[in-house]
C-alpha cells in the first residue's frame, strides 16, 4: 500500500470504529417496545341479552341475539374445531348457494365464541327471505346451509 493509501484507510476504519457503536446503540434505542399490557388478540363482544333464535347442531351453536336497542348480534360457537380452517359465513337468499350475491358476515377458525354485528333483516320476520351459509374459499364449496325459518 502507498501512503496516501494507507493514511485514507487508517481515516475510513477510525471513522467505523466510532460510527458502528453509535448506530448499534441508536438503533436500539429507537425499536418499539412490546406492549405488555395489552393483548394481542382483541377480546371478543359481549353477548346481547335477548336470544331471538337458537339452532344447534353437532359441531355449532347460531344464535341471533337482540339489544335493547334493537341491534341485532349473530353468534357462533364451535364446539369442536373446524376441519376447514377457512369457514366465512355467509348470508344468502333463502334456497341459493349463490355466494357471490351474499352477504359475508365474518370468518370463523377454532373453537370458541365468535359475534357479528348483523343488521335489522335478522328479526324473526324475515327468517324465510334467507340462510346462512357456512362457505370454504379455499376449496370453494358449502359446508353446511342453516335455515332459520324451522
Amino acid at each position: 500500500m502507498i501512503k496516501p493509501l494507507r493514511k485514507r484507510h487508517l481515516q475510513i476504519w477510525s471513522m467505523l470504529m466510532v460510527l458502528l457503536p453509535v448506530s448499534i446503540i441508536m438503533s436500539r434505542l429507537s425499536t418499539p417496545r412490546n406492549a405488555t399490557d395489552k393483548l394481542l388478540q382483541a377480546s371478543s363482544n359481549t353477548a346481547y341479552p335477548l336470544v331471538v333464535k337458537t339452532i344447534s347442531k353437532e359441531n355449532y351453536d347460531v344464535t341471533i341475539r337482540k339489544a335493547n336497542d334493537s341491534s341485532f348480534q349473530l353468534e357462533w360457537i364451535n364446539k369442536k374445531t373446524l376441519t376447514v380452517p377457512t369457514a366465512t359465513i355467509y348470508k344468502v337468499i333463502a334456497g341459493s348457494n349463490d355466494t357471490k350475491n351474499g352477504l359475508l358476515i365474518g370468518r370463523i377458525e377454532a373453537r370458541g365464541a365468535y359475534r357479528f354485528a348483523v343488521d335489522k333483516s335478522f328479526q324473526p320476520l324475515y327468517f324465510s327471505s334467507f340462510q346462512l351459509l357456512l362457505y370454504d374459499f379455499i376449496h370453494q364449496q358449502v359446508i353446511d346451509s342453516i335455515n332459520f325459518r324451522q
